[in-house]
C-alpha cells in the first residue's frame, strides 16, 4: 500500500499523494456537496471529473522501529506517547517542521496553537462528549425473502470543518473501535483534485498505474496543517496528551 511521502527542498515543500488505491488511508472519493456521502472511485477505470476529491486519513506519528524510520524524513524526532511507547513523527509533523523552517508559519503561530490545544481539559475532548455519542433507532419488523427482521439504523457522529473560504474540510468521524471497547474519533483530510499538481490534468480522464499528485504547502496551506494538528489535540486525552508532547519534541520554545 503506497502512503504519502512529505517531500522539502531548498524550494518549495510537497507531499506526493497516492492516486490510484480505491482503499487504504489515502483514496479518491466524489460527491456533488460537502455534506453528501463520498463514493470511492476507480480512477483507473473511471475518469476523474470536478466532484473528485481526496480523502486522506492524515496521520502524526509512527511505531518506532527499523521497518518505519524509512518513512519520515525526520526519524530523529522520538517522543513517548500517551500509552508510554515511543513513537517517530510522521506525515502532518513533518509538514508544520518544515513550514516553520521555511517561516510558512511562525513561532508565535505556532506557541498560539500549542497554549490552545494546552488548555482543552480531557473531559471537553470529542470522545469523552455526550454529544457525541452513537446513537441506533427503534427497532422495525421487516420480512425480507420470507424471513422476519428487525430493522434499525446505527448513527455515526460526523463533524466537518472547513478551513477558511478553501474547499479543504476535515472530517471528524466517531467510530467503534475494531479492537477494543469504546469509541475512538477519526480524522480525515479531504481535499479537491483541483488543489493538487498532476503532471498532466487529471480532469476527464482515467489516471495511470501508480500515479500521484502533489499537494503544494504555501503559507495558507501550512496554517491548515497547524490547525489540522490542533483538531488533532481535540480528539481524545490520548490525542491531546501526544499533540502536546510532539510539540515540545520539535519545537524548544513550547514548554
Amino acid at each position: 500500500m503506497l502512503e504519502a511521502k512529505v517531500v522539502n527542498t531548498e524550494e518549495e515543500l510537497f507531499v506526493e499523494l497516492p492516486m490510484v488505491q480505491p482503499t487504504g488511508k489515502i483514496r479518491v472519493k466524489a460527491r456533488n456537496y460537502f455534506s453528501e456521502y463520498g463514493i470511492p472511485v476507480a480512477t483507473r477505470q473511471t475518469p476523474v471529473n470536478q466532484k473528485c476529491y481526496v480523502e486522506w486519513q492524515i496521520g502524526y506519528d509512527l511505531e518506532k522501529n527499523a521497518d518505519n524510520l524509512s518513512k519520515t524524513s525526520i526519524p530523529q524526532f522520538t517522543y513517548i506517547n500517551y500509552k508510554e511507547k515511543s513513537k517517530i513523527v510522521y506525515e502532518l509533523c513533518e509538514i508544520i517542521y518544515y513550514a516553520v523552517q521555511k517561516s510558512l508559519v511562525s513561532i508565535k503561530e505556532v506557541k498560539d496553537c500549542y497554549e490552545k490545544i494546552k488548555a482543552i481539559e480531557d473531559k471537553d475532548t470529542f470522545e469523552e462528549l455526550e454529544t457525541m455519542n452513537i446513537s441506533r433507532t427503534n427497532a422495525r419488523e421487516t420480512i425480507i425473502n420470507g424471513l422476519q427482521y428487525y430493522k434499525m439504523t446505527i448513527s455515526y457522529p460526523l463533524l466537518v470543518h472547513k478551513f477558511g473560504n478553501y474547499d479543504i474540510l476535515a472530517e471528524i468521524a466517531i467510530k467503534e473501535k475494531q479492537r477494543a471497547v469504546g469509541t475512538q474519533a477519526m480524522l480525515y483530510l479531504c481535499l479537491p483534485i483541483t488543489s493538487l499538481i498532476f503532471q498532466t490534468p487529471p480532469i476527464g480522464r482515467t489516471l495511470n498505474a501508480k500515479e500521484t499528485a502533489c499537494w503544494i504547502i504555501h503559507k495558507e496551506e501550512a496554517k491548515l496543517a497547524l490547525e489540522v494538528f490542533r483538531i488533532f489535540g481535540m480528539l481524545s486525552p490520548k490525542h491531546h496528551h501526544d499533540v502536546l508532547s510532539i510539540f515540545r519534541t520539535l519545537f524548544e520554545f513550547c514548554a
